[in-house]
């Protein structure tokens, strides 16, 4: 009977170890996103650019040419949103003017917090990314 109890102490402890080893590596993962994410497009292309360098083993003059195609891309994004950005806000202003027709008054102040709350962060957001150094003209791929 005690060398059973004596496994299953150990089993125990092991599943335990396992459980708590996942929980920590999901939030360090989950905390690695929210640190990409709230860098903003910038730092998503560093992060990419990163993980390709180093899971496709790049030589230095291809991931200078990566970066470049990263650069360039990210420079079109930007133009395209800007070229549909007023269709966006036009769409999410009549989905916020229906679901506020939805909405009791005693609602609608609650909702309205949650609207300055988040645009406010959405702004700040915008703001900094409008107010960074603007990216560099990338180079043109060289042939191997």
């Amino acid at each position: 009977m005690k060398r059973v109890k004596r496994i299953l102490g150990v089993l125990l402890i092991f599943v335990f170890g396992v459980i708590v080893g996942g929980v920590g590596a999901s939030a360090g993962i989950a905390q690695k996103i929210r640190d990409v994410i709230s860098g903003g497009p910038e730092a998503v292309v560093r992060e990419l650019v990163k993980v390709l360098d180093k899971e496709l083993k790049l030589e230095p003059e291809q991931k200078r040419m990566l970066q470049g195609i990263a650069d360039e891309t990210h420079i079109k994004l930007r133009q395209s949103r800007a070229k549909i950005q007023p269709e966006v806000d036009r769409t999410l202003g009549e989905a916020e003017e229906r679901v506020r027709a939805i909405l009791y008054p005693n609602q609608i102040e609650k909702f309205d917090k949650l609207l300055h709350k988040g645009g406010d962060k959405w702004k700040a957001k915008e703001g900094a990314a409008a107010d960074a150094a603007p990216l560099p003209e990338p180079e043109p791929p060289r042939a191997p």
